[in-house]
Order: structure tokens, then sequence, then C-alpha cells
């Protein structure tokens, strides 16, 4: 059975796809972040403002539906542009654990600060976040 699944009825396409081949990508090339996907459980929503893209990822200790828009209450509310977005791929993972001291890192924490990126439930699920995170990053 696939671990990484689309919600009934969702169109295919675009970035939600993309999303979806990075974190495949990433467990089969890193597979020491089974660990972390299979820990998740609760969704993520993702909104890209500049794509008028909206997309919840629902984790299930070690499944992951993709649904199109806002599905229930997520734990996490990400929001920012797409290309933001898609540089959270490039956030380097040292010693278990996303790392924000290089130029990449400094970037994504600077837009956290200037509103650039928002992060809803940041303070409250700092674990899902790092898991996430580390799921989500190429290097």
């Amino acid at each position: 059975m696939d671990q990484i699944k689309f919600a009934p009825g969702m169109d295919e396409a675009g970035l939600h796809v993309m999303i979806a081949d990075i974190i495949k990508g990433n467990l089969a090339a890193k597979p020491q972040r089974q660990n972390d996907f299979n820990a998740l459980n609760g969704s993520i929503y993702m909104q890209a403002e500049d794509a008028n893209l909206n997309m919840t990822m629902v984790f299930d200790k070690g499944t992951l539906t993709i649904h199109n828009g806002k599905v229930g209450n997520p734990k996490l509310c990400i929001s920012t542009d797409s290309g933001t977005l898609l540089n959270l791929t490039n956030i380097e993972v040292k010693f278990g654990l996303p790392y924000y001291f290089d130029k990449v890192g400094l970037e994504v924490v600077k837009k956290v600060l200037n509103g650039g990126l928002k992060i809803k439930g940041l303070l409250i699920h700092p674990i899902m976040l790092t898991r996430f995170t580390k799921l989500m990053s190429v290097r």
C-alpha cells in the first residue's frame, strides 16, 4: 500500500504533486526519516498565497493523505508565497534537526519574523513542525 495518496476526486497536478514527490523522494533517499514520517499524527495546512494554492496534509502514523483546500482543524497552518514554500525544501538537517544558521535557514527565520512566512501552531506543535521540516528537506 502506498503511504502517500491523494484524497478521492482531487486533481493530481501542480504543487500538491510536487510536495508529495519531495516527501516520497526523501523517504526513499533518506530511510532514517521514515521514523519522523511514522510519528506524524495530525494535519498540516499549507497555503501559497501567490499561486492560489491551499492543501491539507493529513498524517496518520505512517500514511499521508493530501486534500485540496483546508480540511478539519489542522495543528499547523503554513502560509507564504510559493517560492518560500519550495525554499523550505532547502533547509539543511544537521544532527537530526533543521539547521537555521546558514543562508537558507536564516532567510526562513527572517521571513517568519517579518511576516512573510506565517506558521500558526509553531509554538504549540514544535515537534510536529520539526518532523515535517525534516521530511521536506532535500538536504
